[in-house]
């Protein structure tokens, strides 16, 4: 077999054919550390580990890349990289990241735990479940959302001072306060009851207010 063609594609990659048909896109980098040239003779053995060696740096490339504009579980990157590279390369590529200190499940766990729960205001079983769903595991995602020490009653009460005090003056009210917190994950009962205990503190205000007039 031999290289019978090197084109420029863009940047710095180019397409390299094998015996006049397309064979991959290289970096310039790989092809200079392996001295690829037009007319060069190859065997499959040598066409594979340059694949391989292609690969290898497009998956660090991209992981780098990824983790530059966001945290990620180590499941995400995973299932982010092998939509390229195969499931080998993908994983070592994880492993490397997790080694180099840039990939960390319970810090970013911890992170994702503080911000669903205090930011998007969701429950703690919905946030367990969109943890879960980033590729943390079940019993650190369940770790870090209690170590927030935040809980169902403080975030409901929280909401219906700030965003739903207005519609509690009715039934018609009162159920779509009860439809948006069940949206956020709240159940029934801890709405019902964090309601409950909101509106009668509110008329025991007014009684006080009312005996001072």
């Amino acid at each position: 077999m031999k290289i019978t063609g090197i084109e420029k594609k863009s940047g710095t990659r180019y397409t390299v054919y094998v015996d006049e048909e397309y064979f991959y896109i290289f970096d310039a980098e790989i092809l200079t550390e392996f001295h690829v040239k037009t007319g060069m003779e190859v065997d499959e053995a040598f066409l594979e580990k340059l694949k391989r060696q292609s690969d290898v740096r497009r998956a660090r490339e991209r992981a780098f890349y990824l983790l530059s504009y966001r945290d990620h579980s180590e499941k995400e990157l995973y299932d982010k990289l092998r939509r390229n590279v195969p499931d080998e390369i993908a994983a070592q590529t994880v492993a490397k990241m997790v080694d180099l200190g840039l990939l960390d499940d319970g810090s970013y766990a911890r992170k994702l735990a503080e911000y669903y729960l205090t930011q998007k205001r969701w429950s703690f079983r919905k946030s367990l479940f969109e943890l879960k769903r980033k590729g943390i595991d079940e019993e650190a995602a369940a770790q870090a959302l209690s170590d927030c020490g935040i809980s169902a009653k403080e975030q409901i009460r929280e909401l219906i001072e700030q965003k739903y005090y207005r519609y509690l003056g009715d039934q018609k009210g009162s159920q779509k306060v009860l439809n948006a917190l069940a949206r956020l994950g709240f159940s029934y009962s801890d709405s019902r009851a964090a309601m409950s205990e909101y509106l009668e503190e509110l008329e025991l205000g007014e009684e006080d207010e009312w005996q001072y007039e």
